[in-house]
């Protein structure tokens, strides 16, 4: 299984987004740290978890990722349907939105941001010897 981050990282560049300028795991590359002028998505793991334990074991991970969006400054698409076309394409991936935050701004670089947290269950393949 891959980790989270890199999941959601290959489903989103295979998505389609123009709107999304550069995407990041984990912590975003120096060069984009107070680049206001493109839109950045930092994906992090946000759960990685043993569940659903039977026969002495567990039988699939919770997965999570917190996916930041650092708009730039100078947007120029309608925010709020790139939200929920993101969102919709989670779920039609076989992701969850768990959690859909209010908009903030970076006290920094004075972007609006958007934080959403997702999840799935990955089931885990039993080894034979």
């Amino acid at each position: 299984m891959k980790l989270p981050v890199l999941q959601v990282k290959e489903l989103l560049e295979g998505g389609g987004f123009k709107w999304i300028d550069h995407l990041a795991t984990t912590n975003i590359e120096p060069e984009f740290i107070d680049d206001t002028s493109k839109t950045v998505v930092l994906i992090t793991e946000s759960d990685f978890q043993p569940g659903h334990y039977a026969n002495a074991t567990f039988k699939f991970m919770l997965v999570g990722c917190e996916i930041q969006i650092f708009y730039k400054k100078n947007v120029d698409f309608d925010i709020a349907s790139a939200e929920i076309e993101l969102q919709r394409f989670f779920i039609a991936n076989g992701w969850q939105v768990e959690i859909s935050r209010e908009h903030d701004y970076d006290p920094d670089t004075g972007q609006l941001t958007k934080t959403i947290y997702i999840d799935k269950q990955e089931p885990i393949l039993e080894r034979r010897n």
